[in-house]
C-alpha cells in the first residue's frame, strides 16, 4: 500500500527523526514536512522519499493559519504523489506503537479515518463558531490586543454568525483516501464558503475537513482516527510514559464518542521519549 505521511512539525526536531525512522519501512512510503514558520534551526535527515514541502505558515493555535498549513501539505503532497492509496496527516510529536501490520488491517478496510460528528460535539461547543474569532497568538496575549479586543466587543453585542452548511467537529488528525483528499482540494478551490467562514472560527483545524467531509458522500465511510491521546492530566495532552504502554498492552480498541477507535499512532512524545519508543518497540510491536 502506498502511503504519504503528511507532518506538522515546529519542534522536537530528534524524535520527528526517529518517528520517521519508524514509519519508513517501503519504497511506497513518502514523508511531506511543513515546519513552522517562527522556527529557525532544525535538522531532518536527507532520503529521497523525504520532502521539506517549500511553503512555510508561522501557525497560531486556533487559527485558520493552520488550516493554510494542512492544505498547503496536502496539495503539495498530491502533486508530488498523486498515486497514494492514503494520505495521513500526524504531528512531529507522534509515534507509531504497533506493529505496520496493525496499520495495514486498518487501512485496507477503506476507510476515511477521522473523528466526526455534528456540531456542538464533544469539547467542540458551539460558541466556536458562533462568534467572530480572528487569527493571532492567543498562547502569548498582549494587552490590549485589537483583534482580541474586537472580539470580545462582538461578543458583548451578541453579534453571531451562521454556518453556510451543517457543521462537523473532531480531532485534527487523520487518513484519508486519495479520492476523498481530491474531493476536498475540489471544494475548496470551488467552494469558499469554507475557507470564508472558517478563517474567523476558533480552532478550525478541528471542524473544516469534518465539516467538507461531513456534507458529502465519504460520510458514509467514515470511522474514528488512528490517533491515540491521553488527555486526563493537569496539562494536556500527556506526555507518553511508561504507564501508558501497559495500558495500551491491555487495551488495543477503545469506545468514545467517536465511534469504536484502534490506533496505531500515539502522542505525544519529545526528544526524551528515545527510551520509551525503545520500549514500545519491544512490547508494544509483537
Amino acid at each position: 500500500m502506498n502511503i504519504c505521511y503528511l507532518i506538522l512539525a515546529h519542534n522536537n526536531f530528534d524524535h520527528l527523526n526517529r518517528m520517521i525512522d519508524s514509519l519508513n519501512d517501503s519504497d511506497e512510503n513518502s514523508f511531506y514536512i511543513h515546519i513552522d514558520k517562527k522556527v529557525s534551526q532544525y535538522t531532518i535527515q536527507a532520503q529521497d522519499n523525504i520532502h521539506i514541502i517549500p511553503t512555510r505558515i508561522d501557525i497560531n493555535w486556533g487559527g485558520y493559519t493552520m488550516i493554510e498549513a494542512t492544505l498547503a501539505l496536502i496539495e503539495y503532497a498530491i502533486e508530488s504523489s498523486p498515486k497514494a492509496d492514503y494520505y495521513i496527516l500526524i504531528s512531529g510529536v507522534d509515534y507509531p506503537i504497533r506493529k505496520k501490520s496493525f496499520l495495514l488491517e486498518q487501512l485496507e478496510k477503506g476507510k476515511e479515518y477521522i473523528d466526526i460528528a455534528p456540531v456542538p460535539a464533544p469539547f467542540k461547543p458551539i460558541l466556536r463558531y458562533e462568534y467572530f474569532y480572528f487569527d493571532y497568538n492567543r498562547r502569548n496575549l498582549k494587552p490590549y490586543n485589537p483583534l482580541f479586543l474586537t472580539e470580545v466587543l462582538l461578543k458583548k453585542l451578541k453579534i453571531k454568525r451562521k454556518a453556510p452548511f451543517k457543521l462537523y467537529a473532531g480531532t485534527q488528525w487523520f487518513a484519508l483516501t486519495n479520492k476523498c483528499i481530491q474531493y476536498i482540494l475540489k471544494i475548496v478551490e470551488e467552494d469558499k464558503r469554507y475557507e470564508q467562514f472558517f478563517k474567523h472560527t476558533l480552532v478550525p483545524d478541528e471542524a473544516f475537513f469534518q465539516t467538507i467531509i461531513g456534507n458529502s458522500p465519504f460520510m458514509e465511510h467514515t470511522a474514528a482516527s488512528l490517533t491515540y491521546t491521553d488527555w486526563e492530566v493537569e496539562n494536556p495532552p500527556a506526555i507518553i510514559e511508561e504507564r501508558h504502554i501497559e495500558f495500551l498492552k491491555k487495551t488495543i480498541e477503545f469506545n468514545d464518542e467517536y465511534r469504536q477507535r484502534f490506533p496505531y499512532f500515539a502522542r505525544k512524545f519529545d526528544n526524551n521519549s528515545k527510551e520509551i519508543t525503545e520500549k514500545i518497540k519491544k512490547e508494544l510491536w509483537l
